[in-house]
C-alpha cells in the first residue's frame, strides 16, 4: 500500500498489529520514538535470535496498553531470528504492535510479508525496483493484471497452489501487479491503470487477515 508520507507512520502503526514500512531515506531513530527499539548488532550488522528472544516476555505478557515493538532494518534480521519472529505472531496480543522499518523489502521472508501491512512510498527508486526476483512471479503479475473475469478462478487456483507458503505467494503476485500497474500509470500517464488498484490494496489486507486466497483474487480483479 502506497504512504504518502512518512508521517504517516504513526497513525497506522497504532491501529495495526503488524506492519512494513519500506522507507529508503527514513531516519529510523526518529520514527516511533516513546516505543521498544530494535536494532542490528553494530558488530556483525545482523539482527539475531537472541534479541528476538529477549521480546518474548513482553510479547507474551498480559498487557493492559498498547505499545509498539519497532525493529529498524529489520531486512537484516537473520533466518533463525526470523524464524523465532513467526513464532511470535502466532499468538497474537491485541495490545502488542510490531512494525518493521526497512530500506527495501526485497529481503523480508514471503511467510512474514504475508502477515503484514506492507507499506510503501511511492518514488522513483521504487519505480525502478524489478518486478519480482523471480521471473514466474512477474509473468503470473502480468496474466493476473490482463486476464478476463471468465480466466479469473482458474489463475486464482493456479496461484495459489505450489509447494510454497500459498498465502505468501498470492500476496507476492499482488505486489507486483500493483507494481506493474504504477509503472505503466507513470510511463503513459493513462488513468485506466489506476482503477484496480484500491480492489488490489484491499486484497493485500484481506490477505495479510486471514481471508480466502482464491476469493479475494477474483474479487480484486472483477
Amino acid at each position: 500500500m502506497q504512504l504518502n508520507s512518512a508521517d504517516q507512520v504513526s497513525d497506522i502503526a497504532r491501529r495495526a498489529g503488524f506492519a512494513i514500512f519500506e522507507l529508503p531515506d527514513a531516519d529510523f531513530a526518529t520514527i516511533l520514538p516513546n516505543s521498544l527499539h530494535i536494532r542490528p548488532l553494530d558488530d556483525k550488522n545482523v539482527i539475531n535470535i537472541d534479541q528476538i528472544r529477549e521480546l518474548m516476555p513482553l510479547i507474551q505478557g498480559r498487557q493492559s496498553a498498547d505499545f509498539s515493538i519497532v525493529i529498524e532494518n529489520a531486512e537484516l534480521m537473520n533466518e533463525p531470528a526470523a524464524n523465532a519472529f513467526l513464532k511470535a505472531l502466532e499468538e497474537p496480543n491485541d495490545f502488542v504492535h510490531f512494525v518493521f522499518l526497512v530500506r527495501s523489502s526485497a529481503r523480508i521472508l514471503p511467510t512474514i510479508k504475508s502477515r503484514a501491512h506492507n507499506y510503501y512510498l511511492a518514488s522513483a527508486a521504487k519505480l525502478a525496483d524489478p518486478l519480482a526476483s523471480d521471473p514466474d512471479i512477474a509473468a503470473l503479475a502480468k496474466r493476473y493484471i490482463a486476464s478476463t473475469p471468465t480466466d479469473l478462478p482458474k489463475l486464482a487456483a493456479e496461484i495459489a497452489k505450489g509447494k510454497d507458503d500459498a498465502r505468501a505467494r498470492a500476496a507476492t503476485v499482488v505486489d507486483c501487479a500493483i507494481l506493474i500497474l504504477y509503472k505503466s500509470y507513470f510511463a503513459t500517464g493513462n488513468p485506466h491503470f489506476l482503477a484496480h488498484l484500491a480492489s488490489l490494496t484491499a486484497c493485500q489486507e484481506a490477505l495479510s487477515s486471514g481471508g480466502n486466497i482464491k476469493l479475494q483474487l477474483v474479487n480484486a480483479m472483477l
